[in-house]
């Protein structure tokens, strides 16, 4: 475990810090400097946490698109079975209907609709295919090419996503993204769009008539909700091979706001309440 902040390299820092996740990572997004990592730079299975790098992407877009959020994009048949799918969609898509960009953002965001995040890449880059490059690229601009590896726009795993036709890479590959990259990831994506919280802090929302549920357990509501840690995004995911993954943000009054990440920790959100807690209270002193 590295500390990189002297006001918090303590001992009683490091013990309050003790979590069950293989990988985490905590910045005070005011600087991006690291005040914490675990195994941060060893590349992990993500699950859907990958969503943060396909809504920066479109985001980007967006903002360079006249009208970016209420361009109109065509679901096609197979991402439509794929929302219907009782393991794989949290939110149906009609095949051939049109739907936002702003729409699709959200369902992505909030109920991390795997679907609408496939769609939002094919918008941003023409094909499935092209984003996934668009992605390595990104990340390459980034100087992260060495912790981060990307076959999926939405996070799934190739064994699910072939079933669907998409196919990028080997049947068995999958995304394989570090703590310390996908933290970093989530600082460009608020950088570029610090509204962002405005959408990821609720945990209910509604597309037309469908409920979208976000499965941050640390958003008011959740079994680790505490009021005092400002919570208020930003990113969740699970697959049976990475975990349970979290990228959170909390930002107290007067105080920076800290991007906390974990992958692969099987306690959920309880170390993350306690993680923020600690940099919170380490920072205030």
């Amino acid at each position: 475990m590295t500390f990189f902040n002297p006001i918090i390299a303590n001992a009683d820092f490091k013990t309050s810090m003790s979590n069950h996740a293989r990988a985490a990572a905590a910045m005070d997004l005011n600087n991006h400097k690291f005040l914490y990592t675990k195994n941060a730079s060893k590349r992990y299975a993500i699950a859907s946490t990958t969503k943060l790098m396909t809504l920066y992407l479109a985001i980007n877009k967006v903002q360079h698109e006249h009208n970016g959020w209420n361009q109109r994009v065509k679901i096609s048949n197979n991402l439509s079975r794929m929302s219907k799918s009782s393991d794989l969609g949290n939110v149906r898509l009609v095949a051939g209907r049109k739907y936002t960009v702003k729409t699709l953002y959200r369902a992505s965001l909030i109920a991390s609709s795997n679907a609408s995040a496939i769609t939002l890449g094919k918008w941003v880059s023409g094909s499935n295919n092209k984003f996934i490059h668009l992605m390595n690229y990104q990340a390459k601009q980034w100087h992260l090419q060495n912790q981060a590896h990307f076959v999926s726009a939405s996070g799934l795993e190739n064994n699910d996503l072939y079933r669907y036709g998409i196919r990028y890479g080997k049947y068995r590959d999958y995304n394989r993204v570090s703590a310390r990259a996908i933290t970093n990831i989530a600082a460009k994506l608020l950088d570029l769009y610090p509204n962002i919280v405005n959408d990821a802090k609720h945990r209910i929302a509604y597309m037309g008539s469908q409920k979208m549920k976000n499965e941050n357990e640390l958003l008011k509501g959740g079994y680790s909700y505490d009021h005092a840690l400002h919570v208020d995004g930003l990113k969740t995911g699970y697959t049976p091979l990475a975990g349970y993954c979290l990228v959170s943000t909390s930002k107290l009054h007067n105080r920076d706001r800290i991007i906390v990440t974990t992958l692969h920790d099987n306690s959920g959100s309880r170390d993350q309440a306690k993680m923020i807690k600690s940099i919170n209270s380490s920072i205030g002193e």
